[in-house]
């Protein structure tokens, strides 16, 4: 293969080929600049090199992407609020306190980061007991707020974080999150889970009014699981159930002895109208044939006679 000489150093040549490859040779013999030679193809494909560079750098951005970038973010509410941002792999990559009970409940945490996300939000709640965030004496809710794609449930996530944590031994709630929606929000400083819990609490005809002053993820999720027991048609004050009537064709308690003494009464009437009607019959006969007391009369008048002779 012919080249022609483009530099030297030496015994150092570097060798443009006819195939418009740029090759390093070195060579015993001397040649001038310019000058055409026979070289040996074992030259250096700068070409290929560059492309094999080109996918090597992709991949390595690929991977960045993948496995150091957060793909999505999942705060965990419990008092304390920690941002949990995790890759495609759902491994943490990052975390942050997102008020001060949460950064100071990190400060005595160091090994979030690579974990599962549903292994470190479990390792929280389990912190967060232990450092006595958690109420002994009332119930207790813990808040997962995550962002998914169009606001999409991300079930893969909530059936790995449900089974994780559901011997925890508090209430623990999953809400999905559209990922543009959860970002305004951090960037206006506030947290992603209240305000979260207000937009549903408001689809469920509770005023701003009444949520403006409150900012605590224990009332706001007490709230929200109350309407979602209104909604499936539970009683709002179910130990009110005196004035609730009895299921149909049951009697209330006591009416059954109220219908046997109805029925023994209208029995009674029924023999006191028979025995006044008989009463009627007989009053009438003795009308209609009064002989039959004078004969009476007479018998007992003759009996008195006889009974003094």
């Amino acid at each position: 293969m012919k080249g022609v000489v483009m530099d030297k150093s030496g015994k150092s040549y570097i060798v443009l080929t006819e195939k418009g490859d740029y090759i390093r040779k070195k060579l015993n013999k001397n040649y001038e600049l310019g000058e055409e030679i026979n070289v040996v193809s074992t030259s250096f494909d700068y070409k290929s090199f560059s492309a094999a560079a080109a996918v090597l750098i992709l991949v390595g951005i690929l991977a960045f992407n993948m496995l150091l970038i957060p793909y999505g973010y999942a705060e965990v509410a419990i008092n304390p609020s920690v941002e949990l941002g995790y890759n495609r792999l759902y491994n943490v990559v990052k975390y942050k306190g997102l008020n001060e009970d949460g950064v100071e409940l990190l400060k005595s945490i160091k090994k979030l980061k690579g974990m599962q996300v549903e292994e470190a939000i479990d390792y929280l709640v389990k912190e967060a007991d232990e450092k006595g965030y958690m109420n002994q004496t009332e119930e207790n809710y813990v808040v997962v707020a995550y962002t998914s794609k169009n606001g999409e449930i991300d079930k893969e996530l909530e059936i790995k974080v449900n089974e994780k944590i559901k011997n925890v031994g508090t209430e623990v709630a999953l809400m999905n999150m559209e990922k543009n929606h959860y970002e305004e929000i951090r960037e206006k400083k506030e947290n992603p889970a209240i305000e979260g819990l207000k937009e549903k609490l408001i689809e469920r005809n509770i005023s701003k009014e009444d949520l403006k002053e409150i900012d605590e993820v224990r009332e706001l999720a007490r709230m929200l699981k109350n309407t979602e027991k209104e909604k499936k048609g539970k009683p709002e004050n179910p130990g009110n159930s005196e004035n609730a009537g009895p299921p149909e064709g049951v009697n209330p308690p006591g009416q059954e002895n109220d219908k046997g003494s109805s029925e023994n009464g209208k029995n009674n009437t029924s023999e006191q109208d028979n025995n006044k009607g008989k009463e009627d019959e007989d009053n009438q006969d003795n009308e209609q044939n009064p002989g039959n007391q004078d004969h009476g009369s007479g018998n007992s008048g003759g009996n008195s006679s006889h009974g003094g002779n």
